[in-house]
């Protein structure tokens, strides 16, 4: 069946990112496998629905058949990843010798596109779901916001648009002054989408930041604030290893998360950051030394975090650079002319709300693009915003 193959293939995933974090870091590709842990969590709920109709409709057998197909593979995958961190280079040679090409794609780079081509199996699943009206069991899912928020921090943007100027001024004005050596505190403020994480992703990320500090660390507030949790987080991170601790009280907890801080230049980033009391208490857990330390706040509530003393406030992006954002996540490069006057009407109504155009963008990418279908989806683009939760800035 394919929800027990999916399962399967979770509890794989999670195992293996617990245990070779590290490994993955170094490969370049634990933010893929998370994010495709995520996304077969998901498909879960979905699976059991058309489990319910499969019996009717043979299309919705192929569907499930599908899903199971990418569980099996995403096993493989897993076993790939097994065999090349617990095997010695020279006795994977001997191995990979014997059982000949069949074995040949265990490299890194090969790994990472086979994952890639799971990913977009699952878009053109997910495409398809909607088609069928397969619905998902579960009434709590996060929305695509929702799941776009949480984004894991080591997960980088693919086509990032705009954010050049915004990351010198803040790595020049803030992250990278040293005038200023006792921790200091900055802001990334503006509406829901509007690219805040994004622009914080592309500094957390940045080669000069990472050169420059003892250790980095992200963790996602939100409105759903959880003390102890973030506690936690955070220091798993500096562990870089699973943290528990559950019988533990908050003021103890508090006390290792600044014990471990000591003595370091670290780089923490706040993600999410929603109301005023949460940022009161998040400002006591961390060590204040003369190490040129900095905290990176994101928020679209200007008044949670009027007392730090920088701010940065994040502008709509301009007609062209919403054309660029659409047509790298659409199209790639090249655009025909007779797709461009349709797009630029579509980016438009995006109004420069960049999650808004990375939205759209990946509702309309097709193996087979035709104008008819970019035409009926600009006379639908209101129904696509409200169905994946957009937030559009006034006129």
């Amino acid at each position: 069946m394919a929800d027990v193959a999916i399962l399967i293939a979770v509890e794989r995933l999670g195992e293996l990112l617990m245990k070779k974090a590290t490994f993955l870091q170094e490969e370049g590709v634990e933010g893929q496998l998370r994010l495709l842990k995520g996304r077969l969590e998901r498909m879960q709920s979905f699976q059991r629905d058309a489990s319910d109709k499969e019996s009717n409709d043979e299309r919705i057998r192929n569907w499930i058949s599908n899903i199971r197909d990418v569980a099996h593979d995403t096993e493989d995958v897993i076993d790939a990843f097994v065999l090349k961190i617990d095997t010695p280079r020279s006795r994977r040679r001997r191995l990979l010798g014997k059982l000949g090409n069949c074995l040949a794609w265990i490299d890194s780079k090969n790994i990472g596109r086979e994952i890639k081509s799971i990913h977009a199996r699952l878009d053109d699943i997910n495409r398809s779901r909607t088609a069928l009206g397969i619905s998902s069991t579960t009434s709590n899912l996060p929305n695509a916001v929702e799941w776009r928020r949480q984004l894991d921090y080591w997960q980088q943007d693919e086509h990032v648009v705009g954010v050049d100027g915004d990351t010198d001024k803040l790595l020049k004005e803030f992250i990278l002054d040293e005038s200023t050596r006792e921790l200091s505190v900055a802001t990334i403020v503006g509406m829901g989408g509007i690219g805040k994480s994004c622009l914080a992703r592309h500094l957390y990320h940045h080669r000069q930041v990472a050169d420059h500090f003892d250790c980095r660390l992200w963790v996602f507030v939100s409105t759903e604030f959880n003390p102890k949790q973030v506690i936690k987080e955070l220091m798993a991170q500096v562990l870089d290893k699973p943290f528990f601790m559950d019988e533990e009280t908050l003021s103890q907890l508090a006390w290792r998360l600044r014990q471990c801080l000591e003595g370091k230049r670290y780089l923490i980033v706040l993600d999410d950051v929603w109301e005023d009391e949460h940022w009161e208490f998040l400002a006591t857990l961390f060590p204040c030394e003369e190490k040129a330390s900095r905290l990176l706040l994101t928020s679209r509530n200007r008044v949670a975090t009027m007392n730090a003393p920088y701010i940065h406030e994040m502008k709509l992006l301009d007609p062209e650079k919403s054309w660029e954002l659409l047509l790298n996540n659409a199209l790639g490069k090249l655009c025909p002319r007779d797709f461009e006057i349709i797009g630029r009407e579509i980016v438009k109504k995006c109004r420069g709300m960049p999650l808004a155009i990375v939205t759209v963008g990946e509702l309309l990418i097709d193996r087979n693009p035709c104008t008819e279908k970019w035409e009926k989806f600009l006379k639908e683009i209101n129904f696509h915003f409200r169905k994946n939760a957009i937030e559009l800035p006034e006129l």
